[in-house]
């Protein structure tokens, strides 16, 4: 299938970039796509005669082993759904894919059944072909292969490198800045001390183990004092805990305190790094100076071992839960019940978790609920004018349009093969000829300028039946009281991206009349972002 691509233009073309571990790591990611790029548009020049089209090249700069880790590559797999495109131009297949055979077989299938060419400098490849589609699959498999042995050496070198006591996080943790010390001819990531934020980890831990206070009052003290965590704008109990726990701060460097665990989960296999205890990684004496002492550190790790946490109830209460965010502060909401002795004392309200610092109101839930189901009734109407209406038609229309512009290319062809013959064989007047002929090329001209735009301008294809059952399941389930908070949950996540929320804080009126209690009550604001 070397020929397949002929006869293909610019606009039917799209290209894709990437870096992998093959090429040097000297270079940057930039300086790659630049290199790889400068490849694929000479081949474009000498087979269709110019550069692909700047709105269809794809630049992955984010790194990732799967297809979903790129968001490139999904906007590239989005587009091959139009037939506009007819293929897709890489310096070599395995930047499509390096994943596993589930990733691979995803992509495999997406370009067979849309008739996507796969085109590299060397081969073209068309997935309808065994013979190709064959040799495409081995190439992938041999570059899963390639980077499976590669994690695993990559994988030896770092443990070897903690083992000699070296930095290799990303991160280095506050009170620390990275550094590098040469040993020899060996340059080795460590850490330097940050003398400012050094005190105050000091501090932290002086709070702590000596003052006999808790993370949420420390972190209230150090927010009140102006300091400023590492990440975000104020510091959490969460982050504190992770702190007071880092072994880091005495000299000693770690390995697999947050490995990638595989857990299976709804039938989808999903990746996890769940935080190890103290004893269930393993710790090397650091090249950096301590910050803590042993004593102290310790002190810290026994009276955190002294507070146990309350048995924690796992079964989801809030059907909103990770969908609801703080439009000021952008922390995901939270619902909170009111409860004494297993009795509703007061209505649950919707907030936001850091109302301390954060100027946004809270609501109670059933307002909230009743604002969403205002939305989903509005989006369910919508659905259906679409399905009933003019729009449902509007893909096919289009589709029409393009098959009545392709025919009527291939009848202009016809007639300048005609002219042709007739010229050649029926001895028609050269005049008459290069008039009709120019007449037939116009013509043509204008119908492919036509069929570029109708190509380009053909509407996404959208299931708008699977979206009205999808949400119309979802206003059900979420008013039927039988139904768990976690089932109501999962449909509102299958239709709903995130809810924005926002809402002014309530206020003492100043009128005489004590309407509800002499405070007032903004509305509740919300912006709901569906689901593509």
């Amino acid at each position: 299938m070397y020929e397949a691509h002929k006869g293909l233009t610019k606009d039917e073309i799209l290209e894709y970039l990437r870096k992998s571990r093959s090429d040097d790591a000297l270079l940057t990611v930039e300086e790659v796509l630049q290199k790889h790029e400068a490849i694929l548009d000479e081949w474009a020049e000498r087979n269709i005669g110019e550069k692909i089209a700047e709105e269809n090249k794809f630049r992955e700069v984010v790194s990732g082993e799967t297809i979903d880790d790129r968001p490139e590559m999904l906007k590239l797999l989005k587009q091959i759904e139009s037939p506009r495109v007819k293929a897709i131009l890489v310096v070599e297949v395995q930047r499509l894919s390096r994943g596993d055979l589930e990733d691979a077989g995803r992509l495999i299938k997406l370009l067979r059944y849309t008739n996507t060419l796969v085109i590299t400098p060397q081969k073209t490849y068309d997935l309808r072909d065994d013979y190709d589609r064959d040799f495409f699959e081995r190439e992938l498999k041999r570059g899963n292969e390639f980077l499976e042995y590669q994690k695993k050496i990559m994988n030896r070198g770092r443990l070897l490198s903690v083992q000699q006591g070296n930095f290799i996080g990303s991160i280095a943790p506050y009170g620390y800045d990275k550094d590098i010390v040469i040993e020899g001819k060996r340059k080795c990531p460590t850490l330097k001390i940050n003398e400012e934020e050094a005190n105050v980890v000091r501090m932290i831990f002086d709070m702590y183990v000596n003052k006999n206070m808790g993370c949420t009052k420390i972190a209230n003290t150090l927010d009140g004092l102006g300091i400023k965590p590492q990440k975000g704008k104020y510091w959490s109990p969460p982050a504190l805990k992770d702190l007071l726990c880092n072994i880091h701060y005495i000299g000693k460097v770690k390995w697999n305190w947050r490995k990638v665990v595989n857990i299976v989960e709804d039938g989808e296999v999903i990746k996890t790094r769940p935080k190890s205890k103290i004893d269930e990684y393993l710790i090397f004496e650091g090249k950096h100076p301590a910050i803590i002492d042993e004593a102290t550190f310790n002190a810290a790790i026994e009276k955190h071992g002294k507070n146990p946490k309350p048995p924690s109830n796992k079964t989801l209460r809030n059907p909103f839960a990770g969908l609801i965010y703080c439009r000021e502060c952008g922390s995901s909401m939270v619902m909170r019940t009111y409860t004494n002795k297993g009795r509703e004392t007061a209505a649950p309200r919707v907030l936001c978790p850091k109302q301390t610092k954060c100027n946004t109101g809270s609501c109670l839930y059933d307002e909230f609920l009743e604002e969403v189901t205002s939305v989903l009734k509005e989006c369910i109407a919508d659905f259906e004018v679409r399905i009933s209406g003019n729009n449902k038609d509007a893909q096919k229309l289009h589709a029409n349009l393009i098959k009545d512009l392709e025919k009527k290319l291939e009848s202009l062809e016809a007639k300048e093969i005609s002219l042709w013959d007739k010229y050649a064989e029926e001895n028609m007047p050269k005049v008459i000829f290069d008039k009709l002929n120019v007449e037939v090329l116009q013509d043509k001209e204008k119908v492919n300028i036509a069929l570029c735009e109708a190509k380009k301008s053909m509407p996404s294809p959208v299931d708008y039946e699977k979206k009205l059952y999808l949400f119309k399941d979802a206003l059900e389930t979420l008013h039927d009281e039988k139904k768990s908070a976690d089932m109501k949950n999962k449909l509102l996540k299958a239709c709903i991206e995130r809810i924005e929320y926002s809402k002014e804080r309530a206020a003492r009126q100043k009128s005489k009349k004590n309407i509800g209690n002499g405070w007032s009550n903004p509305p509740i604001d919300i912006d709901v972002i569906l689901k593509a």
